[in-house]
């Protein structure tokens, strides 16, 4: 019976460790604190536009521009068209202003525009 009641404890333990990586995969994908800020103080030319259908099924980043809401998305084109240097700057590239999917900054202070 102790046998048992081990194996039914690791089992529990086991069960929990697997419940949390979904927990932690959605974490990695929330919507990046303050982008809109970010975004509409942005200065210079050190950005890259990419389309999300470049990036594996499985990258984080696309789960999380997919996932999005339509505030979220309304609310980062609004600080793109809020930004006149990077607006402009994006139309030069034809870039859609409504497919707009999302926007991450680098470390070195560049800037990702995600398309959907």
């Amino acid at each position: 019976m102790n046998r048992i009641a081990k194996l039914s404890v690791i089992a529990a333990f086991s069960s929990l460790a697997f419940a949390a990586i979904p927990h932690a995969q959605d974490a990695k994908m929330e919507w990046p604190a303050e982008i809109e800020q970010t975004v509409r103080d942005f200065k210079g030319d050190k950005f890259t536009v990419v389309d999300i259908s470049t990036l594996s099924e499985q990258d984080q980043t696309r789960l999380w521009v997919e996932r999005a809401t339509a505030e979220q998305r309304a609310a980062l084109q609004a600080a793109v068209n809020g930004n006149a240097e990077l607006a402009a700057q994006l139309k030069a590239k034809n870039v859609e202003m409504g497919n707009i999917g999302g926007a991450q900054q680098g470390a070195d202070g560049s800037l990702t525009i995600y398309m959907r």
